[in-house]
């Protein structure tokens, strides 16, 4: 998985720098909707981060939004987590603890990092159960997430990935 995403970030760079090279220096950029260049954009402004548990490394790409942004500042850290639910792992940081942007309301995927505000919960949802509950999107951890399935209460590392 990684290989790939290394791979689909060489070639949007290279696309973007054929595009930059076609251009010629007195004609002005024109906006065609989504291009090369936006998607690239919006992939720069996505953070990488590990996360360990025990000795299973999980990697997770982090959106752009308040509550992440200011979640990304502590890093790294290391949080005691609560495996709750049969579902989650969960650390409360208290009501209150991040900013919040958009908040969403639908269902979850396995594989969300989310901000819960009422207790100011983090979340990784493991397990799904259907559930839809109002929350703060922060991201999704590619593969792996099925191992929090045997952890009880656990140390978790969350360091952003150069």
């Amino acid at each position: 998985m990684r290989k790939s995403y290394v791979l689909a970030a060489i070639a949007v760079s290279m696309l973007i720098l054929l595009f930059a090279g076609c251009q010629s220096a007195g004609e002005p950029a024109t906006d065609t909707g989504t291009t090369a260049s936006s998607t690239a954009a919006e992939e720069a402004n996505t953070v990488r981060i590990k996360i360990t548990a025990g000795s299973a490394e999980l990697y997770a790409d982090i959106e752009s939004n308040p509550t992440s942004e200011a979640w990304l500042d502590e890093m790294p850290m290391t949080l005691q987590m609560s495996n709750l639910y049969g579902r989650e792992m969960c650390y409360r940081y208290g009501s209150g603890a991040f900013p919040t942007g958009e908040l969403r309301s639908d269902g979850y995927e396995v594989g969300d990092i989310a901000y819960w505000p009422p207790r100011g919960s983090l979340v990784i949802l493991y397990e799904q159960n259907g559930e839809r509950f109002q929350r703060q999107h922060i991201g999704h951890i590619d593969s792996g997430v099925e191992l929090f399935q045997a952890l009880g209460d656990t140390a978790v590392t969350f360091e952003v990935v150069p």
